[in-house]
């Protein structure tokens, strides 16, 4: 859920500008993490990774799974493929276009600097780089169904042939 305090619009405006958007407060105690992060979207959209807009907001609301809802609905109306939210306590990072899996695994480390600007840094590093961004995902869950399907017909043949063996004795 959206919390009543934050303005999806007013985000979305800021982020289609350099593809930051900062609180008050976070603005004016860090006058220049702002460029240095529209610099690090800059690098991921010239890179491997796609666009990233980056939001930075100056309290963690009282439910942190609310920061998720936040980034995906910043995906959804905006022209990034991937959007990070950062607050003081937490943070979440919502992707159109990387493997969950991937996106966990860096936002991990993302989350584990107090620097924001190292944290989105390390984000876009870890994801162009994770071995899970390789993998088609919908190919394994097919490749798995498969497999369940031989092993289930092989029990049930088992099964089966087993009672009239024991019969014919």
């Amino acid at each position: 859920m959206i919390p009543d305090n934050i303005d999806i619009d007013a985000l979305a405006r800021d982020l289609e500008d350099d593809a930051v958007a900062m609180g008050a407060e976070m603005r004016e105690q860090h006058p220049a993490m702002e460029e240095e992060l529209s610099r690090i979207a800059e690098e991921a959209a010239d890179g491997e990774f796609g666009t990233l807009g980056y939001v930075v907001l100056d309290s963690t609301p009282p439910v942190t799974a609310d920061l998720r809802d936040i980034a995906q609905e910043l995906v959804n109306t905006t022209s990034f493929d991937t959007v990070a939210v950062r607050s003081p306590g937490s943070g979440a990072v919502v992707s159109d276009i990387h493997a969950r899996a991937s996106l966990e695994a860096a936002q991990h480390e993302m989350l584990g600097t107090p620097d924001y600007v190292e944290g989105a840094s390390l984000l876009v590093r870890d994801v162009t780089g994770s071995p899970l961004a390789d993998i088609d995902w919908a190919q394994m869950a097919l490749l798995g169904g498969v497999v369940l399907a031989v092993v289930l017909v092989l029990a049930l043949l088992f099964t089966r042939r087993r009672p009239l063996e024991t019969q014919n004795l």
